[in-house]
């Protein structure tokens, strides 16, 4: 290129060129990423669904029953073999059980079996009957019914294997009676198979080692075993006066000490018990004596009972404590309220204010009511500012929104929209982790409220 042209070649301006667009969306970006950052580093929300509950002050403790027992003992040595089923009533000269010296009864019946000689048609007919009844009937929500048809059963079985015997025996005639021992009840009661020591016990004769269950002891008492002379051989319980008896401690006796009588359940039963009671100090603590005339043909066959006193139960909505939260709210006198009370739950006021120019303005206010009592409506303060003046349409009544009196109102933050929102609560009973709260306000079973209040602001965006 000679010197000439290259006079005429034109230069171009090297300096960066910004783009605008790459500017925002760098500012975009590091916004994002400061969002991102932000949100990893910030403690979670966590939400609690509020659900139906109670809180009570029963006491809950371990009961002795203690029966008028009679202990049935055999005047002869040998096999013993029950004809009454455990826990049933007997009449007064029922036969109870046989004694067999020489176990030459059992063993004939057993043989009969083995030959075939087992039960009628009649027999198999009847226990069939049963069994259909309780298949047309049966349903999965009463599951509890297969036990007594378990019960059932075993009572028709034993009550014909009993007849089975009765009937050998009376078969044998002389032979039999020579060697066999029938037992017959001396009065009319209920029988038990079972030992254990307590039997003779009394309320004033217990001991607080007599409720350590580690070293309780129960023998049973069973068809086919060899019965010593002297031995038990049954119990008959012919008295429904009964006790059940409890070990409490003195703060527990304390707590009951102004009780004219207790109201109590039995293993956790639907059935509540309100009976006089009794205390005996015991060296520890004290023997709680609950005396009954009625059910203990239901615990016959049970020594220990859990028995819960009922005291104070408070029923609600169960909220955990850190949950709760206390507001501040304004007593503004109902006169203020155009509406006058907390019939809309969101009823206007009329106040003063001074706009920007310097001119007084009055403008209506809708305000959250909490509660109202006979003078006063508590208010969510979030409207007002402290320059505004309450005033009264066509009165010269005013009141300055800084003189208004403040109180306090306990409450939850819902988050069923996703944001704290702010809902009064009126508390039944404080526990030590848990509160139960009326049902009366704006909180509802199944509501999801912050689960510690402490972290979030009222009207906060929780998600």
């Amino acid at each position: 290129m000679d010197q000439k042209n290259r006079k005429k070649v034109v230069r171009m301006n090297k300096r960066i060129q910004i783009n605008s667009a790459l500017i925002i969306f760098g500012i975009i970006l590091i916004y994002v990423v400061a969002s991102v950052f932000l949100s990893l580093r910030k403690e979670p929300i966590t939400t609690y669904k509020v659900n139906a509950s109670n809180i009570n002050n029963n006491i809950i403790c371990d009961g002795i029953a203690l029966r008028q027992e009679k202990e049935i003992s055999s005047d002869k040595s040998g096999y013993v073999c029950y004809f009454v089923r455990d826990g049933d009533k007997v009449a007064k000269n029922s036969a109870v059980c046989t004694v067999d010296e020489t176990g030459n009864l059992i063993q004939t019946v057993e043989k009969k079996d083995s030959d075939d000689a087992k039960f009628s048609s009649a027999d198999y007919l009847e226990i069939r009957s049963t069994i259909d009844l309780f298949k047309t009937g049966y349903s999965d929500t009463d599951f509890y019914q297969v036990y007594t048809f378990r019960d059932n059963i075993e009572s028709k079985v034993m009550e014909m294997a009993n007849q089975l015997i009765m009937k050998e025996y009376t078969a044998q005639g002389s032979t039999a009676k020579t060697t066999v021992r029938n037992m017959t009840a001396p009065e009319s009661g209920i029988v038990t198979y079972y030992t254990d020591g307590y039997e003779k016990l009394t309320p004033e004769t217990l001991q607080e080692s007599d409720f350590d269950r580690t070293k309780y002891n129960r023998k049973a008492l069973k068809s086919g075993e060899i019965i010593e002379a002297g031995k038990t051989i049954y119990k008959l319980t012919s008295s429904e006066s009964w006790n059940i008896c409890c070990y409490i401690t003195i703060d527990q006796a304390n707590t009951l000490a102004d009780e004219n009588s207790l109201v109590y359940s039995i293993n956790n039963s639907d059935t509540e018990i309100s009976s006089k009671y009794d205390m005996i100090r015991s060296e520890n603590g004290y023997i709680l004596v609950l005396p009954l005339e009625k059910y203990m043909i239901d615990y016959v066959d049970e020594r220990f009972l859990s028995v819960e006193i009922i005291l104070d139960r408070y029923e609600g909505l169960k909220v955990p404590n850190t949950a709760i939260i206390d507001k501040q709210v304004y007593k503004i006198p109902l006169e203020f309220f155009t509406a006058g009370g907390n019939e809309s739950g969101n009823d206007k006021v009329y106040v003063q204010y001074t706009d920007e120019e310097g001119n007084k303005t009055v403008k209506d206010v809708d305000t959250t009511i909490y509660q109202s009592d006979e003078k006063f409506c508590y208010v969510d303060p979030i409207p007002f500012s402290d320059s505004d003046i309450l005033i009264i349409p066509d009165s010269s009544d005013t009141k300055p929104v800084s003189t208004l009196e403040h109180t306090t109102l306990k409450g939850v933050y819902i988050a069923n929209k996703g944001v704290a929102d702010f809902s009064q609560i009126a508390v039944i009973k404080e526990g030590e982790e848990f509160t139960i709260v009326d049902t009366k306000n704006r909180l509802r079973e199944f509501d999801n409220i912050v689960m510690d209040a402490s972290q979030v602001t009222e009207n906060q965006v929780l998600y």
